[in-house]
């Protein structure tokens, strides 16, 4: 595989562009990706937007990853969605010598049912890094980090610092970046740099709201905590109002994050 985002612009001029055709918000990160992306998308929810969400990996379906209005895209119109990237990575694929992958067709995928379900904004994971992961063609208004551990270091990089690098390559000039609390020395360097490199405003999360939230793990606290932030800064910068607290309580008590510590039977409990 040929890493570069030159095959995803193909496809999403084959496409007409979607991405282009709703607001964004980019997550990235090594873990909490997925939980931060949902619990972005329900706080938005909450304030009356129509949004998507694009996670990944699934637990049992594809249609998981796709997400509009907090329900997975399944049935004629993932089909639709996938049948039409189709036609478009045939096109890619006659003037490349390495053909669209199944990350980048599904990615394209969400794109193009996000723009046709009127989606207002929508919620990105990133899949590997940010640099040259498929997502990174969106213009997204909001950058969000959820941390930086040593992983895939063979395409990432080595150190904490080289992968921050890599990740925070999705930072758009006068973007918004969102990051936690904690961030390694090198991190928060690499975060200060890249935020000051582009004129982009930077905001700091909070560990915990103190909310009772739905989903389980003491971790997900500080997701959540997140993605208020997110959320927040993306009302703001579309100058809407901000999230009122009983939106965001509702969120918490709501949101339930399918395949983390969830309860899939009592009788013996099984998590």
């Amino acid at each position: 595989m040929q890493f570069g985002l030159e095959r995803m612009h193909k496809l999403m001029t084959a496409l007409g562009i979607p991405q282009r055709r709703f607001a964004s918000i980019h997550v990235v990160g090594t873990n909490g990706k997925s939980s931060t992306v949902r619990f972005t998308a329900a706080l938005l929810e909450r304030r009356g937007l129509r949004t998507g969400s694009y996670t990944s990996p699934h637990l049992g379906s594809f249609t998981e990853r796709i997400e509009v209005g907090e329900k997975p895209v399944a049935g004629p119109a993932f089909e639709e969605a996938v049948a039409r990237v189709r036609g478009a990575a045939e096109l890619v694929d006659r003037a490349s010598e390495q053909p669209v992958t199944q990350f980048e067709a599904l990615t394209a995928a969400a794109f193009h049912e996000f723009a046709r379900a009127g989606a207002q904004v929508a919620v990105i994971e990133a899949g590997l890094g940010g640099r040259h992961d498929a997502t990174n063609v969106i213009p997204s208004s909001v950058q969000v980090l959820t941390g930086v551990a040593l992983e895939h270091t063979r395409w990432l990089g080595t150190s904490l610092a080289g992968i921050a690098e890599e990740k925070l390559a999705v930072v758009r000039d006068h973007g918004c970046l969102v990051t936690p609390p904690g961030l390694a020395p090198e991190v928060e360097a690499v975060a200060a740099r890249v935020a000051a490199e582009h004129s982009a405003e930077r905001y700091g999360a909070g560990e915990d709201l103190g909310l009772e939230l739905r989903a389980r793990g003491r971790f997900q606290r500080g997701n959540f905590a997140l993605a208020v932030t997110a959320a927040q800064s993306f009302l703001a910068r579309a100058g809407l109002p901000p999230l009122k607290p009983d939106e965001i309580i509702a969120a918490a008590r709501r949101t339930e994050i399918p395949g983390r510590l969830q309860v899939v039977d009592t009788d013996p409990l099984t998590l």
